[in-house]
């Protein structure tokens, strides 16, 4: 009897060092869309307190396969969540690596602002290029700089996406729940599975792949 083949699994990260209401509503909103693609794992990371009883980041201990559930961690998540602080993204990088260990992870999706240049956070990006792991940056407030420059060498070192967004803009844009669809459709049927959508987010996603293989 032919074994049940494993769902697809996401990490989906919440990493801003400014107010993220918005970022906090948006994926709320979004998530069911990404769990109507197809059947999916998903653990959802962000920054809560630190203390001798809490870790950051706080990432969810099961892999999630419904969006209520979902819906239901992120709230009890949001009322523990701090923001206006440090976030380091290799605390993030470093657990998605050792969930691919464990088994395939096909995307870590960051939503922030921040990304500093840290030689850690790249190390991590190789090995999880290595374990088959695209990361995903979606940068709010990006502006030109070495938070840019992190953001794109990040998601180069495992052949991942970078996307910058302005929340003012996004409201009327809705790119988001295009680019987080696009992102599941890549972890549950892969690059031919983007090529088959054909539709905005796809393209750009595929565009980025393309544009980093032109130059190798």
């Amino acid at each position: 009897m032919t074994e049940p083949k494993e769902k697809p699994r996401i990490i989906l990260a919440l990493a801003a060092e400014a107010d993220d209401k918005f970022a906090w509503d948006q994926l709320m909103r979004i998530q069911p869309m990404m769990f109507a693609v197809g059947p999916v794992q998903i653990k959802f990371a962000y920054f809560g307190r630190e203390g001798a009883s809490q870790v950051r980041p706080c990432v969810t201990t099961r892999w999630i396969t419904d969006a209520d559930d979902m819906r239901e961690v992120m709230e009890r998540g949001r009322a523990g969540c701090v923001c206006g602080c440090y976030v380091d993204v290799a605390d993030i990088l470093e657990q998605a690596l050792r969930e691919a260990r464990q088994a395939s992870v096909q995307a870590v999706v960051i939503v922030g602002d921040h990304f500093r240049k840290d030689e850690r956070a790249i190390a991590l990006a190789k090995q999880l290029r290595k374990a088959g792991t695209r990361l995903i940056l979606l940068q709010q407030h990006a502006r030109p700089g070495d938070a840019d420059a992190t953001a794109k060498l990040l998601a180069a070192e495992t052949d991942g996406a970078v996307f910058r967004f302005n929340p003012a803009i996004e409201r009327v844009a809705e790119r988001l729940p295009g680019i987080l669809e696009a992102v599941t459709h890549l972890a549950v049927g892969g690059v031919a599975a983007l090529e088959a959508r054909d539709n905005e987010s796809a393209v750009l996603l595929l565009e980025q792949f393309t544009r980093r293989i032109g130059r190798r």
